[in-house]
């Protein structure tokens, strides 16, 4: 014979605890304090085999079933254990296990007036668990409320953050905005003053142009006249050179004054020589001074240094009479 697996002991133990309860007299299965343990653990979920009933298979073909209980008062308990044993046998014999021996254990006798501790126990049991489940439910509401209170903030702030995010983006748009319009009124300030400039320029170094070539044009003129004029006293009155006539013996010679003032050409050349020269240096002072007016105009100033050191340099060289 084999030994009675796991699972079939626990629906033998359950066979075993439903015949013996059935059984009149009996008041319940176990000890007093085994029953209220085992009440506990049952309202806790923790009971998992029949209280009171344990099943032995450690015996070659018999299986021995022990069974605690409580009798009623004023039943026999010889009666009660008897009836047990036979009821638990016929329960347990359709399993085919063999020989069936059952020990019946009596831990007690309930009386009319004793306390049911296994009804007190378990009548406590229910109000642990009633407290607990109102508990938990208490904080499942409070934890529900958190929730919300904590959805319900992150929706502010998601709001309060995306309305922060609508103003600094406006407020990026005006700066940008202001900003290119900042840049374009400098573009067009710097373009109107580019503009100013070139023709403030363009004025200046035409007036320096016309300035030079005026400048040039007198100095031009002023040499050509000098030229013209030095040319017209070199060649004026100038003729063929004669021999001169022979002086009579005793005649004083002829000077140069009394011979221009007889008529004689060659006479005065020398003094015509000498009034050239002096033409043609003044032509030159003059165009010296023409020139360092010129300067003196292109340097566009109330000052006119170049004239006055011109005049002074001329005024040095003259030869003093």
């Amino acid at each position: 014979m084999t030994s009675i697996d796991p699972p079939t002991l626990d629906t033998a133990a359950e066979l075993a605890a439903t015949a013996a309860g059935s059984v009149p007299g009996v008041h319940a299965l176990g000890s007093l304090m085994g029953r209220a343990s085992d009440a506990v653990r049952e309202r806790v979920g923790l009971a998992s085999t029949a209280p009171g009933v344990k099943i032995d298979t450690d015996r070659g073909d018999a299986v021995t079933v022990t069974v605690s209980l409580v009798v009623d008062y004023p039943h026999k308990l010889r009666e009660v254990s008897d009836n047990v044993r036979a009821a638990i046998k016929t329960a347990l014999e359709p399993l085919g296990r063999g020989t069936i021996d059952v020990d019946v254990v009596v831990t007690g006798v309930f009386g009319p007036f004793d306390r049911d501790v296994v009804a007190e126990a378990e009548e406590k049991a229910d109000a642990v668990a009633a407290r607990a489940s109102e508990v938990a439910d208490d904080v499942k509401a409070r934890g529900r409320d958190a929730a919300a209170r904590a959805s319900a903030t992150v929706d502010d702030l998601k709001a309060k953050g995306e309305d922060a995010a609508a103003r600094a983006s406006v407020a990026a748009d005006q700066a940008v905005a202001k900003t290119k319009d900042i840049a374009a009124s400098a573009s067009e300030t710097v373009d109107a003053a580019v503009a100013k400039t070139k023709d403030v320029a363009a004025g200046a170094a035409a007036a320096v142009d016309e300035t030079v070539k005026a400048a040039r044009e007198k100095v031009a003129a002023a040499d050509a006249q000098a030229d013209v004029a030095a040319a017209d006293r070199v060649t004026e009155g100038l003729a063929p050179e004669r021999p001169a006539a022979p002086a009579a013996a005793g005649a004083a010679p002829v000077g140069a004054a009394t011979a221009k003032a007889a008529g004689d050409p060659a006479a005065g050349s020398a003094a015509d020589r000498g009034d050239v020269t002096d033409v043609v240096a003044d032509a030159l002072e003059d165009a010296a001074i023409d020139i360092a007016i010129a300067a003196d105009e292109v340097r566009d100033t109330e000052e006119t240094p170049a004239v006055d050191d011109v005049q002074s340099l001329i005024e040095d060289e003259r030869p003093r009479s």
